[in-house]
């Protein structure tokens, strides 16, 4: 078939250069998807033959399914079939073992090389973060028996899981884990802790409620304007943080998750009781910018208070971290919601953060919201690194009810999802890795209402392993140094 194409009829010839007779089903409509424009067409150009498709919806309960474009691994130009890739070899951390970018300074580190972010492993090599997070085992009464069946006892849960992570190209274990026993483990990976500074402040004072997957705070107003929070960021940083202070194999810290950084954050804290210190601060704050209360509804002042409230809690969360531990990367706090959406807020977190970091469920592909990526780089001077993403498989019986992830019909589709979503942020030179939300589906007995029960693992609670998403990460993953290598060229 004719491949030179010196006429253009369709998007498909135009832009994949291929006869449509044997090309496979196109993914760059720009009309449909509305992913097409600038730079991001000339990467897909230059990375992709195709796409393919798959039927998801946001949640159960919608009567109609969608149809979502995958951007899958074997379409991916010039690399030949997916088996007759051999990886580069990886540094004991995790890192690319053919690519140094620096001397070995003994912890994980920031750099960026030109326009390009990345992490750089204690031994001087480029590492970029694999991740999977909430690795631990069943909490539940039937849990230590489960581990006994299946793995023998809890050192040889540790010692088998790491490995199957390793062998699935995962180099990071995210926060929510069982790290005590798996960083004794013979297989060891590098990992990322949790603080929960704000919310255990709030928590000590009683400001707190458990929320849908993260903390609820009164008002939706975060205590930093009390007196004691610093003290206790810092007392509570110290004592979380202990021996993790000189440990290699640590990344860096979350300092909290999905926080409530609300456009209306002003009349937030004026709805609070007058002697509360958020209220008072606000109130001071008002005044002392010459601002009346009837302005309290204007969406530019609302913001710049959303500026002064993310100044002071960055800032006192990285001094405790930094006295803390001051060779570990600050990794922010997991923005979420509207949190991923304001310039303001970036800005103030870049003066602190070594890394943004972001759990994002409500897009199907991270290529249609270029703008936001572009934000979380240039506006606070960091990279960025996607700390929850998942799809739930429909498959498996379960309600899917919980959770803010995707809902697709299967384990295919699950990791048809994951190459897809996977390869978007590779593409992006600001990303500097992702950990898929997470290790181990959610146990009924784990849950007070079985609706919210949700496919979200690697793994069944039964701990059986689902083969689809294990064969689409372990091919993306291990492979994931030489995709990175072609993508920052593209």
């Amino acid at each position: 078939h004719d491949t030179t194409l010196r006429r253009s009829t369709t998007t498909e010839e135009r832009l994949m250069g291929v006869c449509p007779t044997c090309a496979p089903k196109s993914a760059f409509d720009a009309a449909e998807d509305g992913i097409i424009n600038g730079t991001t067409e000339k990467v897909l150009r230059s990375l992709y033959i195709a796409s393919g498709e798959v039927d998801a919806k946001r949640k159960p309960n919608l009567s109609k399914w969608s149809t979502r474009k995958v951007f899958r691994f074997k379409y991916l130009r010039g690399l030949g079939e997916p088996q007759a890739l051999v990886p580069p070899k990886r540094t004991v951390y995790g890192g690319c073992a053919e690519k140094k970018l620096g001397e070995a300074t003994g912890f994980f580190r920031v750099t960026k090389l030109g326009k390009q972010y990345w992490i750089v492993d204690p031994t001087g090599h480029v590492f970029y973060t694999f991740g999977i997070s909430s690795v631990r085992r069943d909490r539940t009464s039937a849990g230590p028996k489960a581990i006994k069946a299946k793995f023998g006892g809890d050192s040889q849960w540790a010692s088998k899981t790491s490995q199957m992570l390793i062998d699935t190209g995962i180099n990071c274990v995210g926060p929510w884990s069982d790290h005590d026993i798996l960083n004794k483990s013979d297989s060891r990976l590098p990992y990322t802790k949790m603080l929960n500074l704000v919310a255990g402040f709030g928590k000590s004072i009683g400001y707190t409620k458990p929320g849908k997957g993260h903390v609820d705070f009164r008002g939706n107003c975060m205590p930093v304007f009390h007196d004691g929070f610093e003290s206790y960021v810092a007392q509570s940083a110290r004592k979380q943080i202990g021996k993790m202070r000189d440990d290699p194999w640590c990344i860096g810290f979350f300092t909290d998750n999905e926080l409530p950084w609300r456009r209306d954050i002003l009349q937030c804290y004026l709805k609070l009781d007058e002697k509360d210190p958020g209220y008072i601060a606000a109130a001071r704050w008002m005044m002392d910018k010459g601002y009346s209360q009837d302005k309290k509804g204007d969406a530019k002042i609302n913001m710049d208070f959303l500026s002064h409230v993310a100044e002071r809690y960055f800032s006192v969360c990285a001094k405790a971290l930094y006295d803390a531990a001051p060779n570990h990367l600050n990794l922010g706090c997991r923005f979420h919601g509207q949190g991923k959406k304001h310039p303001e807020v970036h800005r103030a977190a870049g003066r602190h953060v070594d890394i943004i970091s972001v759990n994002w469920y409500d897009t199907w592909d991270p290529r249609t919201k270029r703008e936001w990526t572009d934000m979380w780089m240039e506006t606070s001077g960091r990279p960025f690194l996607v700390t929850e993403f998942y799809a739930k498989g429909m498959d498996t019986k379960m309600p899917n009810k919980g959770g803010a992830g995707w809902v697709v019909k299967d384990q295919q589709a699950r990791g048809a999802f994951f190459e897809s979503f996977a390869l978007g942020l590779m593409e992006h030179p600001g990303c500097v890795g992702y950990h898929w939300f997470k290790y181990m589906d959610d146990h009924p007995e784990e849950r007070k209402s079985k609706v919210a029960l949700s496919n979200k693992g690697l793994l069944s609670s039964q701990y059986e392993i689902y083969e689809e998403l294990h064969a689409a990460q372990k091919m993306v993953n291990t492979n994931g140094y030489t995709v990175l290598e072609k993508m920052r060229r593209a």
